[in-house]
């Protein structure tokens, strides 16, 4: 709480403050794209018939609600086509529950950019240095750490914009605590993107209460019965409380971007796939057999071997494969329900196996890492190795791969005169003397 309350703008790294322009600008795109999903088209209908004064903006909607509504809409649209950022020490998508908070908190306040910038590295910090305390036996035990660890990212980001002393932002973090949730067995339906929304609203929410002078226990995370102990699935490494902001985890566990609009753990699968059939040719009627070798933690991830819908094929190794096989690029059309019945990929799925490889490194950083072998009908075989894909922090993309991601998602809710005018003021985001002057353009 103190280092939240008394960190100031002057402390933060250039490089940290680039990285954070950027992982707005790509969760600010796959929240737009994510807008016109069906998980978020309900919420804002609910949000419209249930939500509060309207202060704060719904992004891709047209209109405005309460900010612990706006909050669990955009959360929910950030990450509805699972398209957003992922931290490889949080185990989950860092950008979406904290921006969402900070949207809805930063239009309460009044905000500018550069307080926008400095909450969001801040509740950054704050769910990548908790993670570093409980997982990865947090999340191997089945909670999602997404809404889990980003609820508190978020409460921080909220209670720094709203501009709450260090007593409230403890008792934010103590709410936030306390609202944290979230299961793994939920992914492949709505329930998971929810999860993102619910962490934004409840970040923001436990501000606006810490605000108004609620009270909850000083030792909620670390009490015997606090958060930690609860959730932390046997693990509690509380020395690493001591790294907050040193070094700041932006820049030392980095932001993994996305390329694809599917569970992270499929993106080495759907890599290696393409490449194979670039480099050899390969027709997916001639496949006798695709072998993925994985890690230990991926088979309880991707967890839908005969998926029926499109948000179950985002977490599909025998579908990601087969798709990427058959059509030769995998882009958010590829997961739409229609696509788990197409008849060619249908066709190749039961040929695709995936087993645990021991030799696939198990580190928070490459466990997502895979084998991808292609076996062919005539005895010819051929093989992709354990390796980082586009994206990750040690293979970042470039600006101009990650502007094209954003034009590309942005266009499907905006028009393109609007599409460069968030882009162009995304990239110099701590100049804007007004966030509203970001938010107003955000919808169609």
């Amino acid at each position: 709480a103190d280092f939240v309350a008394k960190s100031r703008w002057e402390d933060c790294p250039a490089s940290a403050v680039a990285v954070v322009r950027g992982a707005i600008l790509d969760c600010l795109g796959v929240m737009l794209a994510g807008s016109l999903e069906p998980s978020a088209r309900i919420l804002q209908a609910v949000s419209l018939a249930e939500g509060g004064s309207p202060l704060c903006t719904v992004v891709g909607a047209g209109r405005r609600t309460g900010a612990v509504w706006a909050a669990l809409c955009n959360g929910t649209a950030a990450h509805a086509l699972d398209f957003d950022d992922t931290n490889f020490t949080l185990l989950g998508h860092p950008s979406a529950p904290v921006l969402a908070a900070g949207l809805a908190a930063g239009e309460l306040a009044l905000a500018d950019g550069q307080a926008l910038v400095h909450a969001f590295l801040l509740g950054f910090e704050v769910e990548t240095t908790l993670a570093a305390v409980i997982n990865p036996e947090h999340y191997d035990h089945g909670w999602h750490a997404t809404c889990t660890l980003g609820t508190l990212g978020a409460a921080a980001a909220a209670a720094r914009l709203l501009g709450l002393d260090t007593a409230q932002i403890r008792t934010a973090l103590a709410v936030a605590a306390s609202q944290s949730s979230g299961l793994k067995e939920n992914f492949g339906t709505m329930t998971k993107p929810f999860h993102a929304g619910h962490a934004a609203r409840s970040g923001v929410l436990a501000a606006l209460l810490a605000r108004e002078g609620w009270t909850a226990s000083e030792q909620a995370l670390e009490g015997p019965q606090g958060f930690f102990n609860v959730l932390g699935a046997g693990s509690r490494r509380l020395e690493a409380l001591d790294t907050l902001g040193a070094p700041w985890k932006i820049l030392s566990s980095g932001v993994a971007v996305k390329p694809y609009p599917s569970c992270a753990c499929t993106h080495s699968i759907i890599d290696g796939a393409l490449e194979l059939r670039r480099a050899h040719g390969l027709r997916p009627e001639d496949v006798a057999e695709v072998t993925v070798g994985v890690s230990a933690l991926v088979p309880r991830i991707l967890i839908h071997s005969d998926p029926r819908t499109g948000l179950e094929a985002k977490f599909s190794a025998e579908f990601s494969a087969a798709a990427a096989l058959c059509e030769g690029r995998v882009g958010i059309a590829t997961f739409r329900d229609d696509k788990t019945r197409d008849p060619a990929i249908r066709a190749l799925m039961p040929r695709v196996r995936m087993r645990v490889d021991p030799d696939i490194p198990g580190d928070l950083e490459r466990h997502m890492w895979t084998r991808v072998t292609v076996r062919m009908g005539d005895g010819r075989s051929w093989s992709i190795g354990p390796r980082e894909v586009p994206g990750h922090p040690s293979k970042p993309l470039t600006a101009e791969a990650l502007r094209e991601k954003f034009e590309e998602c942005a266009r499907l809710a905006l028009p393109e005169d609007r599409v460069d005018s968030v882009r162009q003021m995304v990239e110099s985001l701590e100049t804007c003397p007004d966030l509203r002057s970001l938010t107003a353009i955000l919808g169609p």
